[in-house]
């Protein structure tokens, strides 16, 4: 076949299946084109124009349809005279639906995680002590106390710090494009958030724990411990770190 039968059969078969959806839509945008003779005369902008029509047809009803989203949990809410789309939460199978999350919601969010492993770390440091304490012969290592706080405080104390300062002043800490603000002259201090008092718990418990290894002081070390891994989780409660799902 020459290139113009080619192309006069790849317009008919186009031509087609445009009308074939008409016929199965039965839209009034669609319901007077026919099939013409001439298969040549039906142009590229012809296709284009009904083509498009047909996608504003079919696109309507849904958009008619459209269910509204609870921003806080990202599940349908059920609204008058719509079909449910699913049962409303994670139990009933439903997924979140929601819009991108702000670079400073996201930032919140890990903060909060690293703040979560945190302080769930401390579980490790009272598991250990405890064992070192049982026993006819109790003895503090020292040693593995205060390689562990040198390890896993500053983190927790620094995640705190990061979290309280965005408390404060907002997307104004987030920074452009996700990056860090590098230039924090010009934002309030992370002690001035309400949050604050926890990670002045935690330093205080910190230099506890390191002065109770030092001594061999069992018993002040573990209420320390506590004492961090109360303060953070305390931290997390009061700051109500957003849920991202995307």
């Amino acid at each position: 076949l020459s290139s113009s039968a080619r192309k006069m059969l790849r317009y008919a078969a186009a031509s087609a299946l445009v009308i074939a959806a008409a016929d199965a839509f039965s839209t009034p945008a669609l319901s007077g084109m026919t099939m013409k003779a001439d298969n040549a005369q039906i142009s590229r902008k012809d296709l284009l124009t009904t083509a498009a029509g047909a996608a504003i047809v079919v696109a309507a009803p849904l958009a008619g349809n459209a269910a509204t989203f609870d921003p806080n949990t990202g599940f349908p809410v059920q609204e008058p005279g719509k079909k449910k789309l699913c049962g409303g939460g994670a139990s009933a199978g439903c997924q979140p639906m929601t819009q991108s999350a702000s670079i400073l919601d996201k930032q919140r969010t890990i903060l909060a995680g690293k703040i979560t492993v945190g302080a769930n770390k401390y579980d490790v440091l009272t598991a250990a002590v405890e064992k070192m304490k049982s026993g006819k012969k109790p003895k503090m290592d020292s040693d593995y106390v205060l390689r562990f706080m040198a390890i896993y405080l500053p983190d927790l104390e620094d995640s705190m710090e990061q979290y309280c300062l965005r408390d404060v002043n907002g997307a104004k800490a987030a920074g452009g494009f996700g990056l860090p603000k590098f230039n924090e002259k010009k934002l309030a201090p992370a002690s001035s958030s309400g949050l604050y008092k926890y990670v002045d718990e935690v330093k205080t418990n910190g230099a506890a724990v390191t002065a109770a290894a030092k001594k061999g002081d069992f018993d002040a070390l573990l209420k320390a411990a506590k004492g961090v891994q109360g303060a953070a989780t305390s931290f997390l409660s009061a700051a109500n770190p957003p849920i991202v799902f995307n």
